[in-house]
């Protein structure tokens, strides 16, 4: 039984292994959540303790910039409720609070895009008020790029090819740190352990699932500049408006040939916000139950992405 599921486990990560390079070690995979799921929020704090090393790369540690996507107007949004530009920026600021007291342990700065030409001066004053200014990029206000018609996710990739080719941010620091692309109104409690556990000398890190359908989760992703550059540059182009979850799990493993693609990620993501296309928490009821399932599955199930 034992050498059946070891040549399962073989078989099935060895599309997910560096190209060239070790494979990823299941082994390594832990829970990280709390011992009891009674109140979903309460094991989050479990999550945030200050790792005692981040991965190296070439003797130095990582440098890991947060980059936080934003569209605080939308237009003509299709599949969405959360349209409110009040709403969705006082999500964006209970996101930035968040991350603000990550600095240092483990981010090095946050680069915030925004893509409506919206007001972000609240934004701005919240970083003043941290003492942050300098630890924080907001790349704002160049005009209206939402692209609504095609897709957020269309518009949410257009956003990022502005933001890797403009932030002075991502090119003061040295080209092999990673940047770690969150959706802007979603809390990623467990963010920290997600990035101490990152595997050394990857180019892009994703987190893909095949069961009970096949998509690439995009609300956290993670790549080097070269490996964006490689990975994902141009695919709004280029899928258009098929630029979508379920579209991206099957198109980027074959785009990617050549890089060093990590296509899933060693911790499941715990997630506090509202989705944008139900006014539903991810927090609560089923969302947080499926969470815990997800990360038991990567502990007990490696091989089966759920």
């Amino acid at each position: 039984m034992g050498a059946s599921r070891e040549r399962r486990q073989q078989k099935r990560f060895a599309p997910m292994s560096f190209r060239g390079g070790a494979p990823i070690d299941a082994g390594s995979l832990s829970l990280g959540i709390g011992q009891s799921v009674g109140d979903p929020l309460a094991s989050y704090p479990k999550f945030l303790e200050r790792p005692s090393f981040t991965a190296c790369r070439g003797g130095k540690p990582t440098q890991n910039i947060l980059m936080m996507t934003a569209t605080i107007t939308p237009k003509n949004a299709s599949n969405l409720r959360r349209t409110d530009p009040a709403e969705r920026l006082k999500d964006y600021q209970n996101a930035l609070d968040f991350y603000l007291a990550l600095i240092d342990r483990p981010l090095y700065g946050i680069v915030f895009v925004e893509n409506s030409n919206s007001d972000v001066t609240t934004l701005r004053e919240l970083v003043a008020s941290r003492g942050l200014t300098g630890r924080v990029e907001f790349l704002c206000n160049y005009g209206v790029y939402t692209y609504s018609e095609k897709g957020r996710a269309h518009g949410e990739f257009k956003l990022l090819d502005y933001a890797m080719a403009a932030s002075n941010m991502v090119h003061q620091t040295s080209p092999d740190h990673l940047i770690w692309k969150v959706t802007g109104r979603y809390i990623v409690k467990n963010l920290a352990s997600i990035i101490a556990t990152a595997p050394a000398g990857l180019d892009a890190y994703v987190d893909m699932k095949d069961h009970p359908r096949r998509w690439m989760d995009m609300r956290l992703m993670a790549w080097t500049a070269a490996g964006y550059d490689r990975a994902f540059r141009g695919v709004a182009d280029e899928l258009d408006a098929q630029t979508h979850e379920a579209a991206m799990r099957d198109y980027l493993p074959t785009r990617a040939q050549g890089v060093r693609l990590v296509p899933r990620f060693r911790k499941e993501p715990f997630i506090d916000g509202i989705r944008g296309w139900d006014n539903r928490s991810y927090s609560r009821g089923t969302q947080i139950a499926k969470c815990y399932v997800r990360s038991l599955g990567r502990l007990v199930t490696p091989w089966y992405w759920i």
